[in-house]
């Protein structure tokens, strides 16, 4: 059969393997490639992760303005740590329960819900007071920075990246109506000859 397709191949003028290997190998390099800098990113962010976990178990009960926060941390690490790790071995995982995916899409929901959530909370209470434990608005400095800190990089990173398309659809569409000009520019022109 490997034959007949090589013979038919070689008759055709076609040289190389199939379109198909060639488009699988391509994808492959791609992915090789992307592959480090991918897995250093998901290690740095499952450091993170770890350390809101503990800090979130370490501040239980360290602010009383609003218990949830460290709860909110807690909850973060967890659920980061879970995915990341199942990111770092979703197509091993996905190989032995192709259903797992589904797992995976409930986990990043929670993980928006607890976003939304910890945000009310962090953001609820700012600023608290660090300096007095027994106020009604104290919360750890540790705590609440760590949490703050965490919402306020991730929406930035939301806004930098819904700005950079609407700039990236704003250039297509600006390119497109100036070669749309050009092209009307040239068939209303008489030809001179």
């Amino acid at each position: 059969m490997e034959q007949s397709q090589e013979s038919e191949r070689q008759r055709s003028g076609q040289h190389g393997p199939p379109i198909e290997t060639q488009e699988v190998t391509r994808y492959e390099r791609v992915k090789n490639k992307c592959m480090p800098g991918v897995k250093i990113t998901l290690l740095i962010s499952l450091i993170f992760y770890i350390a809101a976990f503990a800090i979130g178990i370490w501040g239980i009960n360290k602010c009383p303005a609003e218990e949830n926060v460290p709860f909110f941390l807690i909850v973060l690490g967890g659920i980061g740590v879970i995915s990341k790790t199942a990111s770092i071995i979703r197509d091993k995982l996905l190989e032995i329960h192709p259903k797992a995916q589904f797992g995976e899409s409930a986990l990043y929901t929670v993980e928006l819900v607890f976003i939304l959530l910890g945000s009310f909370w962090v953001f609820k209470i700012y600023p608290p007071n660090y300096d007095q434990p027994l106020s009604h608005n104290y919360c750890n400095k540790t705590v609440y920075i760590i949490a703050f800190s965490y919402l306020v990089a991730l929406y930035s990173v939301i806004l930098f990246t819904i700005i950079g398309f609407a700039c990236f659809l704003g250039c297509m569409f600006f390119v497109a109506s100036t070669s749309r000009q050009v092209d009307e520019e040239s068939q209303t022109e008489p030809m001179r000859s």
